[in-house]
């Protein structure tokens, strides 16, 4: 029964993905677009994903990061032919130097890369035999896909062909690759045919594309023969094409991962390939000891803003704002219901900015208390007796509510769609404390204090805190009678001064007296 919380408030994983190379704003922006959609897909629950400089960041709640790091992957599905094949030791693997953050010295090695493992599949045929896979794939993301390549699978290496172009493309023309997957067909579970975890898709059909068209006619030219199914320069897959794949139907790609694997690899082909390459990830640990500081100072604050909203009531309001305290509670314990509730549906977990957000809205959720009370007192003070006011009172105050919440309400929505980040926390949190504002006011404060003003305790000034408007109410009652003699006294011929006290429900004194006009007393003033 706890809200899930963010990495401010529990600590987390910070992973920096550094591009390889010089990439432009617009890919890098993709690419953060790209990721952040893999987050939703995957339910990486509170990730946010920012870019700082040429770096995308993510930062992910709790000590598993694994999900994270996989986010950052390039994910470039391409699909070769395999001209040979030759089977190799996991753990015989030629060790590669890390070149992080040195972009010149990435560029050489991936340079040295492609003369080695592209070119004819006749030249590569001859260094096949003596070339060993390296423990890190420089040429992730930047093979060239009209020229054979050297591979490397977990337990072979292969010499593969070009990347088939698209049916009716040039030579330099648009080649198959994830691009031609749809979308909505990728789907990853256990294959009992196959007794393995699959990941099932299908590439696209319709006017103008022609990536099942290719896909079929690379199954027809290389039926019982391999192709490679690589992603990010890998192979992940090489099967044997046992039958033709009609125009349309759906592929699939086994292999030797687990359902979370395969889960993670469908996901990242739902949501496309990155445009740019990534070295591997930087991870920073968060510490949650700041966190926990910043949690208990905003809990402290909440309580100081409660405890100040309560005195505020009860000396303005007496009973009434007994009544209204109340009903700010229970609205902040539906706040809390919803944010647990949130927390373990759609994954969503309170940050630092969030909290601020609350305890704004303890202030805001008063206000709705004040706009009603207040309005009681100008009944009262219009000659109202309590009873009849709070009724007519509520039937004004209720339209200045809504009015007024739904300006913040609006407010915090526009925040929440242009802003990014912990900003976004802040708004979500301060739109849920509208929503329920308005809903406890409708369904709790106002029946509760209807029901109030049905008893005749709350009818007394000690209990509503309406002494004064009832002073003010006596006092103008007693002049409006003041001025009905008056007035029917100089009908009369005769108007008589008059001086009278009057005493309100409080105890206090007012002295009016009236001078019988046209006489010395009234021309000597």
């Amino acid at each position: 029964m706890t809200p899930k919380l963010g990495i401010d408030l529990q600590g987390g994983t910070r992973v920096t993905l550094i591009p390889k190379g010089q990439p432009a704003e617009a890919d890098l922006q993709l690419a953060q677009q790209i990721i952040r959609e893999r987050v939703d897909g995957l339910g990486v629950a509170g990730t946010t994903v920012v870019i700082e400089g040429s770096n995308i960041v993510l930062t992910v709640p709790g000590e598993d990061s694994s999900q994270a790091r996989d986010l950052g992957t390039t994910s470039q599905l391409t699909i070769r032919p395999v001209l040979q094949t030759q089977p190799v030791s996991p753990d015989d693997r030629e060790p590669v130097p890390a070149e992080k953050g040195d972009r010149e010295a990435v560029a050489k090695e991936v340079a040295e890369a492609q003369e080695l493992r592209q070119g004819e599949p006749q030249e590569l045929t001859e260094t096949f035999a003596t070339f060993r896979c390296p423990e890190r794939d420089v040429l992730a993301g930047f093979d060239d896909p009209s020229k054979a390549l050297i591979a490397c699978g977990e337990n072979a290496k292969y010499v593969l062909g070009p990347v088939p172009l698209l049916v009716g493309e040039e030579e330099d023309g648009q080649r198959l690759d994830g691009q031609q997957i749809v979308k909505d067909s990728v789907s990853s579970g256990f294959s009992q045919q196959a007794g393995q975890n699959e990941v099932s898709f299908r590439f696209n059909a319709g006017p103008g594309e022609q990536g099942s068209a290719t896909w079929s006619r690379l199954t027809q030219e290389n039926l019982q023969k391999q192709i490679a199914i690589l992603l990010d320069g890998e192979v992940i897959s090489a099967p044997v094409v046992q039958r033709v794949t009609p125009v349309g139907s759906a592929t699939s790609i086994t292999g030797d991962f687990s359902m979370d694997e395969a889960s993670t690899l469908a996901g990242n082909l739902r949501y496309g390939a990155l445009p740019i390459s990534f070295e591997d990830p930087n991870v920073d640990n968060v510490p949650a000891s700041l966190g926990l500081a910043s949690l208990q100072a905003g809990l402290i604050a909440g309580a100081i803003g409660f405890l100040l909203v309560l005195i505020y009531s009860v000396v303005f309001y007496r009973l009434l704002g007994v009544l209204a305290f109340i009903s700010l509670a229970l609205s902040y314990l539906l706040t809390y219901g919803m944010l647990v509730l949130l927390g373990y549906t759609v994954d969503y977990s309170l940050d630092l900015a969030g909290i601020a957000g609350l305890v704004i809205g303890i202030g805001m959720t008063a206000d709705s208390y004040v706009v009603f009370f207040e309005r009681i007192k100008d009944e009262v003070r219009e000659g109202h007796r309590f009873r009849s006011a709070v009724p007519r009172a509520w039937k004004s105050a209720s339209r200045t509510i809504v009015t007024g919440n739904m300006v913040s309400l609006i407010g915090a929505v526009v925040l929440y769609l242009l802003a990014s980040g912990e900003v976004r926390g802040f708004a979500f949190t301060l739109g849920l404390t509208t929503v329920m504002d308005i809903f406890v006011a409708f369904t709790v404060t106002w029946p509760l204090v209807y029901l109030a003003s049905t008893k005749a305790v709350f009818s007394n000034t000690w209990a509503n805190g309406m002494g004064r408007m009832a002073n003010i109410q006596a006092a103008a009652a007693e002049r409006r009678r003041l001025e009905r003699e008056e007035e029917k006294a100089t009908e009369q011929g005769r108007a008589p001064g008059v001086t009278a006290t009057i005493q309100g429900p409080d105890g206090s004194a007012v002295t009016q007296t009236r001078i019988r006009p046209g006489t010395d007393e009234e021309e000597g003033r």
